[in-house]
């Protein structure tokens, strides 16, 4: 079904797999047949894919001609897996991931089919070219497919937008209309899900492996060691409401941050009085960070939020959007019983830290002598 061409672009396909184990049926055959002369191209070649996602460029498609090219993938996987950096996988599943979706978006309806059925096991329904989908209702015309809802909620809860939660979408006997794009979408997320969660027993390595093993881990540490975000004080993070508490941490930790979560961490952070500098150095361990979008969108926010634009969402947008803790039973602090607003639960924080509180049972004792005196 697939070219060899498409093999090389489509790493997770049933046919790049099956191209792939000709030659090494595990991880422990790779690394032998690596450890060749002869397949010295291909462990340059799989180094310089992990360093350009450690960059964030787009990955270089390499075709020789040889049918040894789709081992580059599994073979700039296996370095990775060897290195062992969470951040450094992230880098990696949204480098890969986007190559994907850019490939996708040019395939016709057939080839994104066979994919997600083959690859993946989900079950689709295509709903013909345009004439043939006359017959629906105008709303949904637009859409080319229909996909099983266990297989669309693998990973459409994880992009956050309300148009991906279920509830928001046309569902007919268990199935949910998508568009094409929204396909390509859910594909190359598919494939960055397999590679964040991805883990395998890493055998002794070749010479030259080895050495580009080493030589990627040196540049890891540079790009942490750049990317790191300027240390806000103890006061300032010890006031942190639980939700912009952790979307924080996730930032300055390289995670890929809804844009939900993005704004209402960094509206928060301008509200309270921090440059857009400091702002700037927390998304600067983003797996897909690029300096000029982040600084237009963060001087937008910025602008507004000194007049009367731009403030963190409140807790029941944060609850909507999937972003409250408590909300999620993730955590908990007694604090956010009594407020509707991050700015406000942080204001009070910061009032206890300067004051040296550290009994917060104190709203609850106060709203029952209030409920008593009422």
């Amino acid at each position: 079904m697939l070219t060899r061409i498409q093999m090389l672009q489509y790493p997770f396909s049933v046919e790049a797999r099956r191209a792939s184990q000709k030659f090494a049926r595990d991880l422990r055959d790779l690394s032998k047949f690596l450890g060749e002369s002869n397949n010295r191209y291909i462990v340059e070649e799989a180094g310089e894919r992990v360093l350009n996602a450690l960059d964030r460029k787009p990955i270089r498609l390499v075709n020789t001609n040889d049918e040894r090219d789709v081992l580059i993938y599994p073979t700039a996987r296996l370095i990775v897996e060897k290195i062992g950096n969470v951040r450094l996988r992230s880098y990696q599943a949204v480098a890969e991931s986007k190559s994907v979706r850019s490939y996708l978006s040019r395939e016709k309806y057939e080839i994104l089919e066979y994919l997600a059925e083959s690859a993946f096991g989900w079950e689709l329904e295509w709903q013909g070219e345009i004439l043939e989908r006359s017959h629906l209702s105008s709303i949904l015309q637009p859409f080319e497919f229909k996909i099983a809802f266990q297989n669309f909620l693998q990973v459409a809860p994880k992009f956050h937008h309300d148009k991906w939660k279920l509830v928001n979408r046309h569902v007919d006997a268990g199935m949910v209309y998508i568009a094409k794009k929204e396909l390509e979408r859910l594909i190359s997320g598919k494939f960055n899900d397999l590679i964040l969660e991805s883990t395998s027993d890493v055998p002794t390595l070749p010479t030259r492996l080895t050495e580009i093993v080493q030589s990627i881990e040196t540049e890891l540490t540079t790009k942490i060691r750049s990317t790191k975000p300027i240390e806000f004080s103890d006061e300032s993070k010890g006031a942190f409401p639980p939700c912009i508490s952790i979307i924080y941490a996730e930032s300055v930790a390289g995670k890929n941050l809804s844009h939900e979560a993005r704004f209402a961490l960094a509206a928060f952070l301008l509200k309270i009085g921090m440059s857009e500098k400091e702002v700037m150095g927390v998304f600067k361990a983003a797996p897909d960070y690029v300096r000029s979008l982040a600084e237009y969108q963060v001087r937008h926010i910025s602008s507004k939020s000194a007049g009367e634009g731009y403030t963190p969402p409140a807790c029941d947008k944060m609850q909507g959007n999937h972003l409250c803790p408590v909300y999620l039973g993730e955590a908990w602090d007694d604090l956010c019983e009594y407020v509707l607003h991050p700015l406000d639960f942080y204001q009070t924080r910061a009032w206890e830290l300067s004051k040296n509180i550290d009994d917060h049972s104190w709203y609850s004792r106060k709203r029952e002598k209030k409920q008593k005196l009422s």
